[in-house]
């Protein structure tokens, strides 16, 4: 058994992650980062690719009139008003500086020849403001910190270190405070265990609980399933940003660009199938082409027409081998592709898909999961020394969020979850930690029973199918018995230890999923339940939270979301 100690425990190695283990190694923390993956090329910071991915900062750089309580105001409209007032306050007003830290530390971002940020549009926002460096800003993000660890392990305080290829199993926590926690070798399956006083949970989504998704290998909820486990709740769970991606070879997001260059849409029998889905008065070509500027899935506009027919026709079998439909553009002359839609271009011909020639296979694929850990705004949750960031936290986000929300919490949150976590007072109880291993490994005694990859892939497809764009109370009903299935299933289920861990993760948070879902009798956001009529009900402002009583999921719907009296009219523009 592999045994350390450390000041700081920080499970994630993408964006939030490692700026968690910046922040609290420059408090002087002694900081150990716990990764499923090669450190600095793994997590979904590095690993999701489009057209241009977006960090939003209001600098007001492209148009003057934005500024944070602009971007405040966008937040919360675009969240369905469900994110919490000052999580949301928090990160329109941290993002700029939070770049711009980025950039001073060699971040190199696309900028104007007097040396303003490039700031275009994104969905959700009313005034240019997602910066970046086109398909390259993950990776850009992700270099600059792990240089920022190098250069802190050159010069102190702190010193920072990674445990590649380690799956975090389970936290382990005494009389309300954390004390670290244990995991297994992802090839190994050998036991590991981490001493610690405080632990930063940004372990990412859940992206393989759904059989279509854009998430990295190893994004099985981690995070969100082990602090369940540990008595903290889990907030906005139903709510998923769902977007069109490629499927196939390569994952890679069809956002902006392609839905403005009159794309040809067809299913396996080369039939247009979208006009028989978009209803009587609106307008086919203007639905396709506001997926230009919102991309994830949402039912504010008539964009959502265009999911749930791609939706529909692969969840009714009239999709590819891949599980998707075709887009083409080789309609159109090749010069306007290679101008107008350069940078997908060539990225896609590095992956041996030709725009001008070859039709690409896309589908609604799970992206991000806006609910997550209950978190106050130091990152903090309701366990001492406990600290969430990233995919990982919940409340920043709401039914939907902005495009370039996600890297700019990332930044804002982990620098707090990283504060807060060097800041904790008591000291860890490693015998204690040593102990839980044992128990924990009986939990997940192998059987002779069904593969442990059977179970997911057959979970996952029941998910994508009930629980992704179209909802209604049969097809939820159908995802949450099969998430009860896969939890019982797995009693008996051969597998490596580590994959027996991930199935108990996934199984836990589809019921996470479907029982809110089941339970909000309306749509909002992300959230499209086909067989209810309301649509941002005044009466469901509220968010639903989750905790675990014995090994069942408990929900409540929690009392109404009270804005501050600085946020008038949201209602009225969140209606518009």
């Amino acid at each position: 058994m592999r045994m350390q100690n450390c000041d700081v425990l920080v499970v994630g190695g993408g964006g939030a992650g490692l700026r968690a283990a910046v922040e609290a190694a420059r408090e002087g923390a002694r900081v150990v980062v716990v990764t499923k993956g090669t450190p600095g090329a793994c997590g979904t910071t590095y690993t999701a690719a489009s057209d241009w991915m977006a960090f939003g900062a209001a600098f007001g750089h492209a148009d003057p009139n934005d500024a944070p309580r602009e971007h405040w105001i966008d937040i919360m409209v675009k969240g369905g008003l469900l994110c919490t007032p000052e999580l949301a306050r928090t990160i329109a007003e941290e993002a700029p500086d939070r770049f711009q830290e980025l950039e001073d530390w060699g971040g190199d971002f696309d900028k104007t020849e007097d040396g303003r940020f490039v700031q275009i549009l994104s969905d959700g926002a009313r005034y240019p403001r997602a910066c970046g460096r086109g398909a390259d800003t993950g990776p850009v993000i992700v270099d600059v910190l792990m240089e920022q660890c190098r250069q802190i392990n050159r010069r102190g305080p702190g010193r920072v270190e990674f445990l590649p290829r380690t799956m975090i199993v389970d936290l382990v926590v005494d009389r309300g405070r954390v004390h670290g926690a244990w995991g297994v070798g992802m090839d190994d399956d050998e036991p590991t265990v981490v001493a610690a006083p405080a632990v930063v949970l940004a372990a990412g989504g859940a992206g393989e609980l759904y059989a279509i998704n854009v998430f990295p290998s190893g994004a099985t909820g981690d995070g969100y399933a082990m602090a369940l486990r540990a008595g903290c709740p889990l907030v906005n769970f139903e709510f998923i940003q769902i977007g069109p991606s490629i499927v196939h070879p390569i994952n890679f997001a069809l956002s902006g660009v392609f839905w403005r260059m009159d794309p040809q849409i067809t299913n396996i029998d080369h039939e247009e199938f979208i006009p028989r889905y978009v209803p009587e008065g609106v307008d086919i070509d203007e639905a396709i082409n506001i997926k230009g500027v919102s991309y994830p899935f949402t039912v504010r506009n008539a964009s959502k027409w265009v999911d749930v027919a791609v939706f529909t026709e692969i969840s009714e079998g009239r999709g590819t081998g891949h599980r998707g439909v075709y887009m083409s553009l080789a309609h159109l002359p090749d010069e306007r592709i290679e101008s107008e839609a350069r940078v997908p271009f060539e990225h896609l011909m590095k992956h041996g898909l030709d725009l001008r020639r070859d039709a690409v296979e896309f589908a609604p694929a799970v992206q991000h999961f806006n609910g997550g850990v209950r978190m106050d705004v130091g990152a903090r949750t309701c366990i001492e020394g406990l600290c969430v960031a990233g995919e990982n936290a919940g409340g920043q986000h709401g039914a939907d969020r902005p495009g370039g929300n996600a890297l700019a919490d990332s930044q804002v949150f982990g620098r707090r979850a990283g504060a807060a976590a060097a800041d904790v007072g008591h000291a860890a109880d490693a015998e204690a930690v040593s102990n839980a291993v044992g128990a924990g490994l009986e939990q997940l005694q192998a059987g002779d029973g069904p593969d442990a990859d059977e179970i997911v892939a057959e979970l996952a497809w029941e998910m994508w199918k009930g629980a992704s764009v179209v909802r209604t109370e049969e097809s939820l009903t159908q995802a949450l018995e099969a998430a009860g299935t896969a939890r019982e299933r797995l009693a008996d289920a051969s597998g490596s230890l580590r994959r027996r861990a991930e199935v108990r993760n996934m199984a836990l948070l589809g019921q996470c999923v479907a029982i809110p879902a089941r339970m909000r009798s309306e749509s909002r956001g992300t959230h499209y339940r086909a067989d209810c009529e309301a649509v941002n009900d005044v009466r469901w402002q509220r968010q639903i939270e989750l905790r675990l009583d014995g090994d069942q999921v408990v929900a409540e719907a929690l009392d109404p979301i009270v804005l501050p009296d600085d946020l008038e009219g949201l209602q009225e523009m969140l209606e518009g």
